[in-house]
């Protein structure tokens, strides 16, 4: 098992958890989408499996060994963050962007070899964005920031690839191809987590499903099994609906009329 997450829980306060008695296993090529309102403790979660964050109680087993047992560099190894919103505010091109992936490996005071080079050229490839190597990365739209950022999480070369909410401020196109590519790394080997506020996503990635409630508790199954009418309702505190949509041989999420 690539991740093993045992029990834990974490809060800023033993009488106010953020969340409570979390478990779940992650193998390699697994895709797992986490729901739930604001402030349920998502991005939380993925800081404690960063080692940013403590948790008070549980353990986190990463490729067979404790978290803590990880120094910082061998723990970028098995494990990256790709944060909702990213900016530069130096005008590094996309190439400059992605290489910096490659950090882990680089020597202290090191500079990027040719291989490195290569690795983050063949990213930049995985994503179908060859011909924006030499763009700059700060001009270029959201949805293309955001594909360039996953580039430079493969380029890393983790197994398990956290995506704090990667659709956020993105249009409708843009999601549908950041999903796409999601698909594309879980199908390539790596283990991704997906946090969103749209239970579609969960539908069209399939996988894992876990649903984070506001008194810290989780539910965790198939998108099939764990996104009910009831528990959504209760969730989200709206009445949501879920629709079989013959068209599209699927099931989606929808609110009633306003």
């Amino acid at each position: 098992m690539l991740l093993s997450v045992k029990n834990i829980s974490f809060g800023y306060s033993h009488d106010h958890p953020v969340f409570k008695h979390i478990s779940f296993d992650l193998k390699a090529g697994e895709i797992m989408t986490v729901l739930g309102p604001n402030g349920v403790g998502k991005s939380t979660l993925f800081d404690c499996l960063c080692r940013l964050k403590l948790p008070q109680s549980g353990t986190i087993i990463m490729d067979g060994c404790p978290i803590e047992s990880y120094t910082p560099r061998n723990l970028a190894s098995i494990i990256t963050l790709v944060a909702q919103k990213v900016t530069s505010i130096f005008d590094f091109t996309v190439m400059d962007y992605v290489v910096m992936g490659c950090a882990p490996r680089i020597a202290p005071f090191g500079k990027p070899r040719a291989k490195d080079y290569a690795d983050a050229q063949q990213a930049i490839e995985d994503i179908g964005m060859s011909c924006f190597s030499h763009r700059i990365f700060s001009q270029l739209s959201g949805g293309e920031q955001q594909q360039v950022t996953i580039a430079k999480a493969i380029a890393q070369r983790p197994k398990i690839i956290l995506l704090d909410e990667p659709t956020s401020f993105l249009d409708v196109g843009n999601q549908q191809k950041i999903l796409s590519l999601i698909k594309k790394m879980a199908d390539s080997g790596f283990a991704i987590i997906m946090t969103t506020h749209n239970p579609d996503h969960a539908i069209q990635l399939g996988g894992t499903c876990a649903l984070m409630h506001p008194d810290g508790s989780m539910v965790i199954g198939s998108p099939e099994n764990s996104l009910k009418e009831e528990l959504l309702t209760e969730i989200y505190g709206i009445p949501l609906k879920m629709i079989e949509i013959n068209e599209l041989d699927r099931y989606a999420c929808l609110s009633p009329r306003l």
